[in-house]
């Protein structure tokens, strides 16, 4: 019984505080309401994800690097002779003057990418960031970008100019209207030329030039084997491991779809190539590289100088890790074709990002180089 009355004793002592309480002004917990000033859209991660860009071989894959050009630099070819010998005139021999040197001349151009941003803009672009330190720092440091900030845009500063460079070095004509295009002759303008001029041979133009054309079936299969057969014979004679095609993807996808059907109709060979794919499309034993970003410029930048007149193309080449290698990129400076300074200026409040460059491209030797489009 003694128990009985401590606990109520304890209970009444309960009740007593608690109207105390609600008598002070305190709400029971559990009828509590929250009003936050913002809506919380759930998790807000820092990680930052990049808009998928189309990929590009290594220019050093395509290409022969050659460093140290501020304008011009000419390449001096030695032409081969011919039919040197004659019947002997025993002591009286005839001495002709025989051989000649001929030259390519690479021009570089300048290019450069002057960009700024301050705290505002980040923020009003980014604003799921800005109240992260990480991102954007307390107070008056926050106007000078914080590390996380700079490798953001310095990454894709040099992704953009990866592939800028790419378009320019293909498909670039210096008598464009537009100031983008129109600073150096790509690589295409030199070929074009070069056939006009009855150097490097145009093995078919049979690609329709629209910049929405659709390829037949079996259609690059057939351009293929023209190339293959009717190129110089300089290059047709060099080793297979030497070569490379350079084509759209559109013209790579088209030849592993003639792979895929009609050339190993109910082969175990064809079964796997639709079931599994190919990692390296080859030609009579010649790798295929695609150029996706090309397609991409050629069937929608209105632009582009080459828009609605070339469409798919086959660049057929020695590879550039070849001792043959025909295509040549010249540069001021290698290392300026991925490099980006940052700086802070303290007295405008902005952070500004810069790059320089010159590049330019040409081939070497008629005979080692032929195209179709």
């Amino acid at each position: 019984m003694e128990e009985i009355k401590n606990l109520e004793a304890v209970v009444t002592h309960l009740k007593k505080e608690l109207a105390e309480i609600k008598g002070s002004g305190f709400k029971n917990a559990t009828s509590y309401s929250y009003s936050p000033g913002y809506t919380f859209p759930g998790n807000l991660p820092t990680e930052l994800y990049y808009a998928p860009t189309p990929g590009t071989p290594a220019l050093s894959d395509i290409f022969t690097i050659r460093q140290g050009i501020r304008t011009d630099e000419y390449l001096v070819l030695v032409n081969y002779l011919d039919k040197i010998l004659g019947a002997t005139t025993g002591c009286s021999p005839s001495y002709t003057t025989a051989g000649t040197l001929s030259d390519r001349k690479i021009t570089v151009g300048k290019f450069s990418a002057n960009l700024q941003w301050c705290k505002s803009d980040f923020i009003s672009t980014a604003s799921a960031l800005s109240n992260d330190p990480k991102f954007v720092a307390d107070g008056l440091d926050g106007y000078e970008v914080t590390a996380a900030v700079r490798k953001m845009w310095v990454d894709s500063m040099i992704d953009a100019m990866r592939r800028d460079i790419f378009r320019l070095a293909f498909l670039a004509n210096d008598s464009s209207g537009s100031s983008f295009w129109n600073v150096i002759d790509g690589l295409f303008v030199k070929l074009y030329d070069a056939n006009a001029s009855y150097c490097v041979k145009r093995v078919s133009n049979a690609f329709g030039n629209s910049h929405n054309t659709n390829l037949n079936t079996d259609e690059a299969l057939g351009v293929f084997q023209q190339l293959y057969r009717n190129s110089q014979i300089p290059l047709m004679q060099l080793p297979a491991s030497e070569k490379v095609f350079w084509t759209t993807g559109a013209v790579y996808a088209n030849l592993l779809e003639s792979y895929q059907t009609s050339s190993r109709s109910g082969s175990e060979a064809q079964f796997r190539t639709l079931t599994n794919g190919e990692t390296s499309l080859m030609f009579n034993g010649i790798e295929v590289k695609p150029l996706w970003l090309l397609d991409s410029v050629l069937s929608s930048d209105s632009t582009c100088p080459w828009y609605g007149s070339l469409r798919n193309f086959i660049i057929y080449t020695p590879k550039a890790s070849s001792r043959f290698s025909n295509l040549v990129l010249g540069t001021e400076k290698a290392s300026d074709l991925d490099r980006v300074d940052v700086f802070y200026d303290q007295r405008l409040l902005t952070t500004f990002a810069q790059a320089e460059l010159r590049f330019g491209v040409n081939f070497i030797n008629c005979d080692l180089t032929s195209f179709a489009d």
